[in-house]
């Protein structure tokens, strides 16, 4: 046989091996919307009010080595409350002291096994109780009394929630608000495996939690990896961060457009995460920087819903095994595998942090960059006293920066959400 002959039946059996692997029903992935295309836009030039800087530089690091990842930062009198791997949420002191004040999920050996022992990472103070108000990623929505520490299950991951086409269980609890009437605004972050995120259409869902009927509402559905959330000062629209879609979208809860949303900002040069408004507007912390030089895989793959199935078909069955072994004897080696990816992407991402100042007209109206990675991978921007704090799901401290006097606000005018 010649060696194009040789060659050509090669390539024959890839093409029908390759097609029955991409046909083949009952393999992974499970996924909860079919494969379509979709458009994210590309993140803009830094220039402008995103013209680089130097303010985040030499950040101090606070409570070295005693919170690993401090995701979500909330003002509480002179501290800060945080949550961290492992579970626990802490109260922080100026003394950089810290008291343990609860943990919702279950003993564990291994502390970044966030499904395990959970991880809390959305934080609020009640407005109908002296309570502080959790999302725990894995556990679900509690309220616990800041006096007695009594815990109470709001909505539970077991629960089965609706959504605008598919009602389903809740599989990453993410960021929430309170109103001042005392409904809670939440996020599900995705329907589907984390790992799948790349690929998978978005499903994240933003919820309302009627504290009287004790009911919750699909707001909005289908949102690309729905995250962090900010109430406007008069409570006639809330703000959600798409984190992968590198925008911001607005959600109107009163006036002639109730129940309406539109994009709020988009084209942000970084994936936003947690939200932190205020009277004048909404600290953004971009956790991944994004633009020309270091572009958004979710934008790249987003248009081509055949190659994402494809990829997402291999990866769910790189992880099967995983699975299989975990369910005959329950380990943590996924769980381990995945942190130490995600310390390896971090430690392979660009070297810009960014933080974005947005008014309540969604306009761009300051940023603060750094570019030693003293503050990296950020999730939160908490503003006390002309000082920005920073949180992160990897860094194990929180980080803080003095604002520029230009932007510095006194604290009494802040009122963080």
């Amino acid at each position: 046989m010649s060696f194009l002959g040789a060659l050509r039946k090669t390539i024959v059996f890839l093409a029908i091996f390759l097609g029955a692997f991409f046909v083949l029903p009952g393999l992974p992935p499970s996924i909860t919307f079919p494969f379509k295309e979709y458009v994210i836009k590309p993140a803009r030039e830094l220039k402008g009010t995103l013209e680089p800087n130097y303010h985040l530089n030499g950040a101090r690091q606070l409570w070295k080595n005693q919170v690993f990842g401090p995701e979500c930062l909330l003002a509480y009198n002179d501290e800060i409350i945080t949550g961290i791997h492992g579970g626990e949420v802490l109260r922080l002191n100026k003394a950089e002291t810290i008291q343990p004040f609860t943990k919702i999920g279950k003993p564990c050996d291994f502390i970044f096994d966030d499904a395990l022992c959970g991880y809390p990472v959305g934080l609020g103070l009640d407005t109908q109780g002296n309570n502080l108000i959790i999302a725990d990623s894995y556990y679900g929505l509690w309220e616990v009394s800041l006096d007695t520490k009594k815990k109470t299950i709001l909505v539970s991951p077991d629960q089965i929630l609706p959504g605008k086409k598919v009602n389903r269980r809740a599989r990453l609890f993410n960021a929430l608000v309170i109103s001042r009437q005392g409904d809670i605004y939440w996020t599900d972050s995705m329907s589907d495996d984390m790992v799948l995120a790349p690929f998978a259409n978005p499903s994240g869902r933003l919820f309302r939690f009627n504290r009287k009927k004790k009911t919750n509402e699909v707001l909005l559905d289908e949102l690309c990896f729905a995250n962090g959330l900010a109430l406007s000062p008069n409570e006639d629209f809330l703000v959600v961060a798409e984190t992968t879609a590198m925008r911001l979208t607005k959600y109107h809860l009163k006036g002639p457009l109730q129940g309406q949303n539109e994009v709020f900002v988009e084209g942000l040069p970084g994936w936003p995460d947690n939200l932190s408004g205020d009277k004048e507007g909404i600290w953004v912390p971009l956790g991944v920087a994004s633009d020309n030089e270091n572009p958004n895989l979710f934008a790249s793959l987003a248009p081509y819903p055949k190659l994402r199935y494809f990829l997402a078909r291999v990866v769910g069955l790189l992880q099967l095994p995983f699975q299989i072994s975990n369910y005959i004897y329950p380990n943590n080696i996924s769980a381990r595998l995945f942190h130490s990816f995600n310390m390896l992407a971090l430690s392979k991402s660009p070297n810009r942090s960014t933080v974005v100042r947005v008014d309540w007209n969604g306009n761009i109206v300051r940023s603060l960059h750094g570019f030693d990675r003293s503050a990296a991978g950020l999730s939160h921007a908490l503003e006390m006293n002309g000082r920005l704090y920073l949180g992160s799901p990897f860094n194990h401290y929180i980080a803080e920066v003095k604002l520029p006097d230009a932007v510095s606000k006194s604290a009494d005018e802040s009122e963080t959400n």
